[in-house]
């Protein structure tokens, strides 16, 4: 028998989520069922979670449970039911799923090349959330895998990056980013390597070797010895943890060589970043890879942009995800037992870097 069931994360403490068995759904006419084949959860989707009421994450996938929410996962999947005439049993799709056996979804605006979910709960949110592309029948597990794991991470990655270098970087001499051991941090050094200024890391003790060993920053210190850092250098902070003790302690030593706070993560926060006045230097600037694409979109660039992200984005996945030195070591669930416990160690950062969590919610 079919089991539905999904994961919900309890709002007031993210390191809490329990697995909720559901009801065979039924489809009303223009729907269609997915069977989600694999996702990733990363320190990506806590991210989602921290900032889910904020910018309408927990919107997309409505919990059952009062006072939880669905945390959002990148992955594949399968239509197994239609009753949409122009989306057939047995297409493969790309996109953003709950963690989750199943999803029903209202496809709209449907392409060649793509579909949007026009579910009603899925408005407002930018259209890139909403978006799933369509794939091969036959594909290369493997690579589904990694990209499952590191599409919505690298294209942070490599938006952010195109976000400074429009801006020539600020004139920066060194890029300073931490939670360096998290992948969207080492894609956005691996993406600023055309820049001459150096990528240094912050991250913790535990982590330290695995982050000198990955190749893409010039030099890597932990979290205790940030005041190592050349405070002479004119200084752009890229922030993947959200840690406001840390952001206070980087424009403290940095001062006036504090050109600007590029905030993208938070692996290590429970929100956004309160306004705070007594901040030495410039504010944190919030950047968000889904307003940068529906930029692009605005200016007629998307293709183009997206032509350049995929042939760039090969390269990276064959960097970190090579058979010969591979920079994680992909660890399969099957079911979704195990996403409760994996969630809680992304949570407390336990979570050891070199892994990649990938589940299969309907195997086993």
């Amino acid at each position: 028998m079919t089991r539905f069931a999904r994961v919900e994360s309890l709002k007031s403490d993210l390191g809490v989520a329990d697995l909720v068995d559901l009801p065979a759904p039924q489809l009303d006419e223009g729907e269609v069922l997915a069977r989600i084949e694999r996702f990733a959860l990363t320190t990506n989707n806590m991210t989602y979670a921290v900032y889910g009421d904020a910018l309408g994450y927990w919107n997309l996938f409505p919990a059952e449970q009062p006072g939880y929410g669905c945390m959002p996962a990148w992955g594949h999947a399968e239509i197994v039911e239609s009753r949409a005439s122009d989306l057939p049993v047995g297409t493969r799709i790309f996109g953003y799923f709950p963690i989750a056996t199943h999803l029903t979804m209202r496809p709209t605006s449907v392409t060649s090349r793509s579909f949007v979910d026009g579910a009603g709960h899925r408005t407002g949110t930018p259209q890139v959330y909403n978006l799933y592309e369509f794939e091969p029948r036959e594909s290369d597990p493997r690579l589904d895998s990694l990209t499952a794991i590191f599409r919505a991470l690298f294209i942070t990655s490599y938006t952010a990056a195109d976000y400074l270098r429009d801006r020539d970087f600020f004139d920066a001499e060194q890029f300073v980013i931490s939670s360096a051991s998290s992948k969207t941090a080492y894609g956005t050094a691996y993406c600023l390597a055309d820049s001459p200024a150096q990528r240094i890391a912050l991250t913790s003790a535990r982590n330290i070797e695995f982050v000198k060993g990955l190749g893409h920053y010039t030099a890597a210190h932990e979290y205790a010895d940030l005041t190592a850092i050349d405070r002479t250098k004119r200084t752009v902070y890229v922030d993947l943890s959200g840690d406001g003790d840390l952001r206070r302690r980087v424009h403290e030593h940095f001062g006036d060589q504090l050109a600007f706070d590029c905030l993208i993560g938070s692996t290590q926060a429970d929100g956004f970043p309160e306004d705070d006045d007594s901040l030495v230097g410039p504010a944190p600037v919030f950047f968000f890879a889904a307003l940068q694409l529906d930029a692009y979109k605005a200016e007629g660039q998307s293709r183009a942009f997206m032509q350049r992200y995929r042939r760039d984005e090969r390269d990276f996945l064959e960097r970190v995800g090579g058979t010969e030195q591979p920079s994680i070591e992909l660890l399969e669930h099957a079911g979704l037992e195990d996403a409760p416990a994996v969630i809680a160690g992304f949570h407390d950062g336990s979570t050891d870097p070199a892994v990649g969590h990938v589940f299969l919610p309907n195997a086993g």
